[in-house]
């Protein structure tokens, strides 16, 4: 792909302009000079050209006024197109820099003076790039522009910033575009170089391949999980009746009734088999479980939507686990804002099941941690959860609510918070989940208009965010009472 810039070629370039200028500006000042001149030889001249002299000064000082006043305009025309066109640049929202074959930099826009990385153009005009940018290695920037230099094609490069612990910044993807720039002939005399946050693009790109991928297992899971129920109803069934049957007749070798005046016994099974049929009906049952959260997947979501409080939906939560025996090792801390005043337009039972999900996967990272954390007498610490809800201010669901579930467990490695949301990833031990369950969150959370986020650390734990916007219209008198009386 090449971009060919050529400022001469656009005639009411700054280029042009200037030389069109530079050119008036010197035809002014030789004419002053050649009146002068003139003025000073009609004095020394006879009588007829003397008394001529005044006429011709005359029409010579008109002329030469005129021509200094359309410079005058012309001059503040061109001033005026300038500080147009370095308002545009300067208020596009890309870092934007020119550097010349010598690698010194010659513009350099307000955008990219901002930021962590920004650097005054002051103190950049003039200087080498490489005097200015130290995060990539220096050969590495200078290969980069060689190339387009060479080649005279556009170059574009994505690079990523690390997080920043002080600020608390999270990492931010940047689109480099280098592309070049030729002020006279075909050589390429300059490098543009525009640097775009692409990061809310990546996020969104990110989304809706996942979406994609979500609706496409759905699709599947619509078509099999049927075929599988049966095969696997048969089995559970067989292994029931077998179970009964060796029940019945194990307790030792008995006499059964007398046929055609045969006595047959009854011969007690193994207890080897009783252990096979226990292992078959718990597989049948884990299979059904896999099956069923399938279908939960992928059949279409209740209609039935009510405008509800979020805070009584995340009680009725915290109620139903709270005889729990894994929430009883655990202390789980409840900051509901009692002002939050946001009523949210949902599906109660679906939105219990999101926050059940959220808990019971906080309680299963705070114990993982709890087992690693474990000395050699075997203690472990309590574990804390905090359910947190507050009213949102991202710019997609203003006016909303988000509701937080924070665990201090051990955390999500970095290369699998992409992951987390997918179909049968789970970062759990074998036969400990089945990866399902925050699929399904992110698609009842989906389809209530809102979004998941989850931010985490190894070793310190994580924050599962569920972001929910306001019902449009929603009566306070409607709104849906999850509380529970004693």
């Amino acid at each position: 792909m090449s971009a060919r810039v050529k400022m001469s070629r656009v005639p009411e370039s700054g280029v042009v302009q200037d030389r069109e200028i530079t050119g008036r500006t010197g035809a002014a000042s030789t004419a002053r000079k050649a009146l002068a001149t003139l003025a000073g030889k009609l004095e020394t001249m006879p009588g007829p050209a003397r008394a001529a002299a005044p006429r011709v000064m005359a029409v010579v000082r008109q002329a030469l006024g005129e021509l200094e006043r359309e410079l005058d305009a012309r001059t503040r025309e061109v001033k005026a197109q300038r500080h147009f066109i370095e308002q545009v640049v300067d208020a596009l929202p890309v870092g934007l820099y020119v550097v010349d074959r010598d690698y010194r930099v010659q513009a350099w826009n307000h955008t990219r003076e901002t930021g962590l990385q920004g650097i005054a153009r002051g103190e950049a005009l003039g200087r080498t790039i490489f005097e200015i940018l130290h995060r990539q290695p220096a050969e590495s920037l200078r290969q980069e522009y060689d190339a387009v230099f060479a080649s005279g094609e556009l170059r574009q490069y994505e690079t990523e910033s690390p997080a920043s612990d002080t600020t608390g910044q999270s990492p931010r993807t940047y689109r480099i575009s280098k592309i070049p720039l030729r002020l006279d002939g075909d050589d390429v005399t300059h490098v543009i170089t525009v640097g775009e946050d692409v990061t809310a693009w990546k996020d969104a790109e990110f989304r809706f391949a996942h979406a994609e991928k979500l609706a496409a297992i759905g699709q599947l899971a619509a078509g099999v999980m049927h075929e599988i129920n049966n095969p696997l109803a048969t089995i559970a069934a067989c292994a029931e009746t077998m179970a009964l049957h060796f029940d019945s007749g194990s307790a030792a070798t008995s006499a059964s009734a007398d046929q055609g005046g045969e006595r047959r016994a009854a011969v007690a099974l193994p207890a080897q088999h009783a252990e096979y049929l226990r292992v078959i009906e718990a597989e049948v049952r884990r299979c059904k479980g896999i099956v069923e959260g399938l279908l939960n997947f992928s059949r279409a979501r209740p209609v039935e939507r009510a405008p509800l409080d979020i805070n009584a939906v995340v009680e009725q939560t915290l109620f139903l686990l709270k005889h729990h025996a894994r929430f009883k090792r655990l202390t789980v801390r409840s900051e509901l804002d009692g002002n939050l005043g946001v009523v949210v337009n949902g599906n109660p039972e679906q939105l219990v099941q999101v926050f059940m999900a959220l808990l019971l996967n906080a309680a299963d990272a705070v114990e993982e941690r709890q087992r690693s954390d474990a000395g050699p007498s075997g203690t472990r610490g309590a574990g804390t959860i905090t359910v947190r809800t507050r009213p949102s201010t991202a710019p997609d669901a203003a006016g909303g609510v988000i509701a937080e579930v924070i665990d201090e467990g051990a955390g999500i490695p970095r290369s699998a918070i992409r992951k987390v949301f997918e179909p049968f990833y789970t970062t759990k031990p074998p036969g400990r989940g089945t990866g399902l369950g925050l699929s399904v969150c992110y698609g009842i959370v989906a389809d209530h208009g809102g979004r998941m986020e989850v931010e985490s650390e190894v070793g310190k734990g994580s924050t599962f965010r569920v972001i929910l916007p306001a019902a449009i219209s929603a009566a306070p008198a409607r709104q849906t009472d999850m509380r529970r009386r004693a």
